[in-house]
C-alpha cells in the first residue's frame, strides 16, 4: 500500500504493484523492484563472492553510520544520493584487501577538500586514546577554528568510539575516553577536521592500529 501526499499531483511513499516511492533530497522519486530469478537468487561464484563483500561493508558503515553521515553529508548533496550510498560505493571500490576482507587502512570516513591531519599521532593509557597533530603557525592561520573528528574502531567488538566535534586546529591535541571493558582491544583509527559552519569537511586520515 501507498500513501499520496499533496494530493493526486503530488509524489506518493510505498509500495504499489512492483513500484516503490518515496521523497529524497526534496524531490519525490520512484524506483521499479528488480525481478529476482531462481537463478540470480542462487548466484554465481563471483555473484556470490560481491554479496559476502557488500554484505561486509554494510555491516562496517552500519556501525559508523553517525560518522559517515557528517563525513559524507557534503558529497551526498552533490551527487543526489544518501550519505551512505556514497559512502558505501567509495569503500566498496577501494577498500578491500586480496582475501575480500575490509582494508580499513583505505577506509574512507569523510569526504571533501578541506585540508586534512599533519603529522598525526596518537598513544593509549588508562583514559583511552589520544591524538596530536601539527596545529599550524600561530600568525594568520586560517583554519585554526576548524573541529577534529576522530574515529576509533574495533573489528572484534564491531563498534566505534566518534568524536564528532573535538578540539579546535589550534589546539593540537584531542582525546577519546574508553572504558577499562575494552582494555586489550585492538582498534583502527582515523582523523579528520570539520570547519565551524559545516562547509566544509577533510578526507579523513587513516592514523593506523593501536591497542587500549
Amino acid at each position: 500500500m501507498a500513501i499520496l501526499n499533496d494530493g493526486i499531483n503530488g509524489g506518493f511513499t510505498g509500495k504499489v504493484g512492483s513500484v516503490i516511492g518515496y521523497r529524497l533530497h526534496g524531490k519525490w522519486v520512484m524506483k521499479g523492484l528488480p525481478k529476482v530469478s531462481i537463478k540470480n537468487k542462487i548466484g554465481t561464484e563471483k555473484q556470490n563472492l560481491s554479496r559476502r563483500k557488500f554484505t561486509l561493508m554494510q555491516k562496517f558503515l552500519r556501525e559508523v553510520f553517525g560518522y559517515i553521515r557528517i563525513g559524507f553529508n557534503l558529497e551526498s548533496k552533490k551527487r543526489m544520493m544518501t550519505a551512505h550510498n556514497v559512502a558505501k560505493s567509495l569503500n566498496m571500490l577501494q577498500a578491500f584487501k586480496e582475501d575480500n576482507t575490509i582494508n580499513f587502512s583505505k577506509i574512507t570516513l569523510t569526504y571533501g577538500n578541506l585540508a586534512g591531519a599533519q603529522s598525526s599521532r596518537h598513544f593509549a593509557d588508562d583514559e583511552g586514546i589520544h591524538f596530536t597533530w601539527d596545529a599550524g603557525e600561530p600568525e594568520n592561520y586560517e583554519r585554526k577554528c576548524d573541529q577534529v573528528m576522530l574515529m576509533a574502531y574495533s573489528p572484534e567488538k564491531a563498534c566505534g568510539f566518534p568524536i564528532f566535534s573535538g578540539a579546535r586546529r589550534r589546539d593540537g591535541k584531542e582525546t577519546i575516553e574508553i572504558s577499562e571493558k575494552y582494555k586489550g582491544t585492538i582498534f583502527h583509527t582515523w582523523i579528520s577536521f570539520i570547519s565551524d559552519d559545516r562547509m566544509s569537511i577533510s578526507m579523513s586520515t587513516y592514523i593506523g592500529e593501536i591497542e587500549y
